[in-house]
This record gives structure tokens, C-alpha cells and sequence, in this order.
């Protein structure tokens, strides 16, 4: 089972996916070779990265016992 979050402010919740080497060009806003962290959001499907630095600095709340 994948680890699911709540974002504290909006409610919304997310499930982890995994986490994914970015590919991208130099001049990109994320780096090449950077780790970031691949969820979904339960309510609409869509997928979101964001730096593991990013997904873990208290903005979400892991969900215990999620079913």
C-alpha cells in the first residue's frame, strides 16, 4: 500500500507514488539528475512532483491506518 498525505491547509489528500530522477534541459528550473517525490491526488487523479525537501518541510500530514 502507498503512504498517503493530507495538506494541512487545503484538506486535499495524496497518495506517494515513488520517487523519480528528473530529466530535464541545464537551464530548467529543477536540475538534471534531481530526485523529487511523484504523487497523486485522490480527488481528481492528477499527478504532482515536488522536491523531497519540499514535500516533507510540515505542509503535509501523513494519513495512519488509510484505507
Amino acid at each position: 500500500m502507498k503512504a498517503r498525505y493530507r495538506h494541512k491547509k487545503r484538506g486535499t489528500t495524496y497518495e506517494v507514488l515513488g520517487k523519480a530522477e528528473v530529466q530535464a534541459p541545464e537551464d530548467a528550473p529543477l536540475i538534471e539528475g534531481e530526485i523529487v517525490v511523484v504523487y497523486r491526488c485522490g480527488q481528481t487523479g492528477e499527478l504532482w512532483v515536488r522536491r523531497p525537501s519540499e514535500f516533507h518541510d510540515g505542509r503535509f500530514e501523513q494519513i495512519i491506518n488509510a484505507e
